[in-house]
């Protein structure tokens, strides 16, 4: 006969046994996020912090990212991830397919365009990583996905997005002091790239036919290339925005004639292109402009 007291012990150890096998696992860190872009891949970064390995599938300057091509090494890493974010609204449209032929049943996906869905512009612009509220929007759905995949740690992706959201401040200071310093302009660019941000400063933007006819690669019509180079000639913008990453023979003659003409032209792109995190990116271009703003008010002075 077993004695009580030898007993006790034996059962709270089985309690034990029985309550570790019960409850769900602790995710293995980290969690394997692949981003489809560098931009998102930062934020992701910096909402996960340490708990996290991140992997940007499209983060070299050099390439157009409407013309990026996967390959098999892209289907095995998507297969094996955790956390999947991406832009959405065709700007990333050749991920579908791969995640449609990656199977993962256990893999999320967080899409900016559906995150930020009441933010998406009347035509539907896909740049959606040049509007911070979308950004912010998504950082937002980043953070409640992986605390989903790994309860353990929810605490510190809140903290996370804390941390995304105090780094955003300076992208709104920098968006305000270039409100303050140029308000009210009239300006145009050769692919509709920064048009949520054009949006957000308040500008008044010409031509985006023959912005979309540019990114597509589809040929304007005469009239409208005429329209839109007196423009530039004539000074009927204030600033011609130009994407660092698209390049055919509309778009160089563009910023041509408009240097030629005096008319400030700024570069940007759709990714980071020097490896900044999101906000630093943001804030360095809208300093570019500010600085060819001003010094094209300084020669007219």
């Amino acid at each position: 006969m077993t004695h009580p007291a030898t007993a006790r012990p034996a059962l709270r150890w089985l309690i034990l046994l029985a309550c570790a096998l019960s409850a769900p696992a602790a995710f293995a860190a980290p969690v394997n996020v692949v981003a489809a872009e560098s931009s998102y891949g930062s934020i992701a970064k910096t909402v996960g912090g340490s708990h996290v390995k991140v992997t940007s599938l499209l983060d070299s300057p050099s390439v157009n990212p409407h013309q990026f091509e996967a390959n098999p090494r892209i289907g095995r890493q998507l297969s094996q991830a955790d956390l999947v974010v991406m832009n959405g609204l065709g700007f990333d449209g050749w991920m579908e397919p791969l995640l449609s032929g990656t199977s993962n049943p256990k893999r999320q996906v967080v899409r900016a365009a559906d995150a930020a869905s009441g933010i998406v512009s009347p035509d539907k612009n896909e740049h959606l990583f040049y509007s911070p509220q979308a950004v912010l929007a998504t950082a937002s759905q980043v953070a409640a996905t992986l605390a989903r995949i790994d309860p353990d740690h929810a605490a510190d992706y809140r903290q996370g997005l804390d941390r995304f959201q105090a780094q955003m401040l300076p992208v709104y200071d920098a968006v305000q002091t270039l409100i303050a310093a140029h308000p009210n302009l009239t300006v145009t660019a050769t692919v509709p790239v920064y048009n949520y941000m054009l949006a957000l400063l308040g500008y008044h933007e010409l031509y985006r036919k023959i912005q979309y006819a540019s990114e597509e690669n589809s040929q304007p019509s005469a009239r409208q290339v005429k329209t839109f180079i007196q423009a530039l000639q004539q000074h009927k913008v204030d600033l011609l925005i130009y994407n660092e990453q698209v390049h055919n023979r509309l778009t160089d003659q563009e910023v041509k004639t408009a240097r030629a003409s005096g008319v400030p032209t700024v570069g940007v792109s759709a990714i980071p292109l020097h490896g900044e995190d999101y906000a630093r990116w943001q804030i360095e271009q809208l300093k570019a402009i500010k600085q060819a703003l001003d010094q094209a008010a300084a020669r007219s002075s």
